[in-house]
């Protein structure tokens, strides 16, 4: 069975600065994230994003928005992305 985890707000330093989302030591246990319900995100999204996915190699990060991509690209991480 899968242990797959939604994301639901938007990826922005703001949200972070709040920890609105979990530490990172949260997903030890998760397979996949699911990105698809995020619309808006920043470098700070993008940065936690790329934490949890050094931390934990095998993890996959899923659905990732044509946005997010597109940052991703720019920051030269959008090989951590499922495609």
């Amino acid at each position: 069975m899968s242990n797959d985890l939604l994301l639901s707000l938007d990826l922005l330093l703001a949200n972070l600065s709040e920890q609105t989302y979990p530490a990172i030591e949260t997903y030890q246990t998760v397979n996949n994230v699911d990105l698809s319900q995020i619309n808006k995100i920043d470098s700070a999204g993008v940065a936690y994003l790329v934490q949890i996915k050094t931390k934990y190699p095998a993890l996959k990060l899923i659905n990732a928005s044509d946005k997010l991509r597109i940052l991703a690209e720019l920051y030269g991480v959008e090989n951590l992305f499922e495609k």
